[in-house]
């Protein structure tokens, strides 16, 4: 009975850690091939990442959720783009996304951009993930995760929400980041890497 009542509390520890923290895996990183951590784009904030200064999307082409056709042009609009992987199952992505938005139509979009990347949606105009941007009032462009996105970028993430950070010429800039973050906390690392790309 004892082994039991701790295994069930182990359990839902585990449970709530990954609530408190991201959703683990992606169907399409799945289905991309995506294996454990090696080489994954997302960190715990330290200094001197290898990632820093890689441009992990390189050349791409890909369609926002309302079924308009992007490259990777889309990240020379800004001087510092944000990229907030997320999926439809994931109820942390979901619960940081008003917030996003309100940080999103904070700032000019020449000095600042946010870009949602769906992990779990490959066709525009899915109605599951239009519901949830409507919803959290997440106003920013969200990217379905076309082919070259799914090779490139989520087949190197093991949990969303997962957040990048790029300059104007899709390079990264700092650490990746794993799991939600407060309105605040988000503010002042944005506010930390704008210096770094002005």
């Amino acid at each position: 009975m004892k082994k039991k009542y701790a295994g069930a509390v182990l359990a839902m520890g585990m449970f709530l850690a990954l609530a408190l923290e991201g959703c683990g895996g992606t169907e399409a990183a799945e289905d991309a091939g995506a294996g454990g951590n090696e080489g994954n784009v997302q960190k715990e904030e330290t200094s001197g990442s290898e990632e820093s200064g890689e441009n992990i999307f390189g050349e791409f082409e890909a369609q926002t959720l309302d079924g308009e056709d992007v490259t990777q042009e889309i990240f020379g609009q800004s001087k510092l783009t944000m990229i907030n992987i997320w999926g439809t199952f994931c109820g942390p992505c979901i619960q940081e996304m008003p917030d996003l938005g309100e940080i999103s139509r904070s700032y000019d979009s020449g000095e600042f951009q946010m870009i949602g990347l769906i992990s779990d949606v490959t066709e525009t105009g899915d109605s599951k993930a239009q519901e949830i941007v409507q919803s959290t009032q997440a106003d920013y462009t969200h990217l379905v995760a076309s082919p070259d996105i799914q090779r490139k970028v989520l087949s190197r993430v093991s949990v969303v929400p997962t957040t990048i950070f790029v300059d104007s010429e899709g390079n990264q800039v700092g650490e990746g980041y794993a799991g939600s973050r407060s309105k605040e906390e988000w503010t002042s690392i944005i506010e930390d890497l704008r210096s770094e790309v002005q």
